[in-house]
């Protein structure tokens, strides 16, 4: 007697038993978050998730251009989020938004494209080596969804698309039916929806909801408006109300513009002699920033607060030379004020439309109450907060949840 057979040869079937995951990733400027869900698990017991650094090097000959978590301070380094304006064609159209472009429009040509996408592929497959690391070595990726900022378009999902079909080894058709793309906010309010400590604190059983959703990350500010409708019993039924919005602004643009300042500073030093701005500048002043009491803090002061200074202390050891870089109230104001003012454009007109969405009719049984979240790495600077809990307050808004 034989035994039975189906359709499947014995490589379809070891390939059908393969454990199932889908993959997410955010790309972020600062830190690429990547997170595995194990499909048939619940959650609390099937997801694992690790954060890359997303800097590179593209800028010399070394290598090699991606290197991680290592910081050496004579090569200089960029986000290579920055990295897709230049090779989706898009410099142009954002360099103005995103004043950082520049840098690598100065340089661009073919050889240096090549570098930024040696940088990212190198970022890539540092996540997949670690997606598949063992015990995951047999793991079978179902689906790979990607945040990407309210303001990339088609050419930016082509140009990501074909990186990761390059770094996972996927072919054309493979690539394109499992990378998928997402929007940053609208990532957020699907997590949001999911965690019922967030979710139970603005939950009302039988009530409609209209919820501004912001994700304010270094790099630039997205948001999303969602019609939320809380049933008696199971989960809210939800959709989004219009295209998500996004702006340039955050922290990663206060850092750019101190930079700029620093270049004149350094040649212009009260003691000793100056120094052109090079990667062993720049490197330990973007370092100095970085900690958080220097980015948390910087900014405008409160009411009736000290006026503060602050000063990048760089030390170049080859020259015995020691450069200081200070920066009194007014210009660190200025700094933050034009690293922002796109962001909190786009919030003044958003916070409007959520007012006008949930304004009171001649029917209030079915005019939605309004819920504002609001995460990301820039809500982490004081005046950030400060800055938005004010616009939503004179907005006559509810006050806002903020995610850790």
């Amino acid at each position: 007697m034989t035994a039975p057979t189906s359709g499947m040869n014995i490589p379809q079937l070891a390939d059908a038993a393969r454990p199932r995951v889908v993959v997410a990733l955010d790309l972020g400027s600062s830190l690429t978050r990547v997170i595995i869900q194990r499909i048939g698990f619940s959650p609390a017991g099937g997801i694992i998730s690790k954060t890359f650094a997303s800097h590179g090097y593209p800028f010399d000959d070394h290598v090699p251009v991606y290197m991680g978590d290592n910081h050496p301070y004579d090569r200089e380094s960029v986000s290579l989020k920055y990295a897709f304006y230049i090779l989706a064609n898009a410099a142009d159209k954002f360099v103005d938004e995103y004043p950082m472009i520049q840098r690598l429009r100065q340089e661009d040509s073919q050889a240096f494209r090549q570098k930024l996408r040696t940088g990212i592929l190198e970022l890539l497959r540092e996540v997949r080596g670690w997606i598949f690391q063992n015990p995951r070595k047999d793991w079978a990726i179902n689906n790979l969804p990607v945040s990407m900022p309210a303001q990339w378009g088609v050419e930016f999902e082509d140009v990501v698309r074909d990186l990761i079909r390059e770094a996972f080894e996927w072919n054309k058709v493979e690539a394109r039916n499992k990378v998928g793309f997402r929007r940053e906010a609208d990532g957020l309010t699907h997590y949001i929806l999911n965690s019922p400590g967030y979710l139970d604190d603005v939950k009302v059983p039988g009530s409609n909801q209209v919820w501004l959703v912001i994700d304010f990350g270094g790099h630039n500010l997205n948001a999303s408006l969602f019609w939320v409708r809380h049933n008696e019993q199971g989960p809210p039924q939800f959709f989004r109300l219009e295209q998500s919005f996004g702006a340039g602004g955050g922290t990663e643009h206060v850092l750019h513009g101190i930079l700029v300042a620093c270049a004149t500073k350094c040649l212009n030093q009260d003691a000793g002699p100056g120094h052109p701005m090079c990667p062993a500048i720049s490197e330990q002043i973007r370092e100095a920033f970085t900690d958080p009491r220097v980015r948390g803090d910087w900014g405008p002061a409160q009411e009736g607060e000290t006026p503060k200074a602050f000063s990048f202390g760089v030390p170049l050891w080859e020259e015995q030379n020691f450069l200081l870089c200070t920066f009194d109230q007014d210009e660190i104001t200025q700094t933050w004020n034009e690293a922002h003012k796109a962001a909190f454009e786009l919030v003044d007109d958003l916070l409007k439309n959520l007012r006008r969405r949930t304004a009171e009719t001649d029917h209030p049984s079915i005019v939605p109450e309004p819920v504002i979240f609001i995460a990301g790495g820039s809500t982490k600077n004081k005046p950030v907060k400060r800055k938005l809990m004010a616009m939503v307050q004179e907005a006559n808004l509810p006050a806002p949840v903020f995610l850790d």
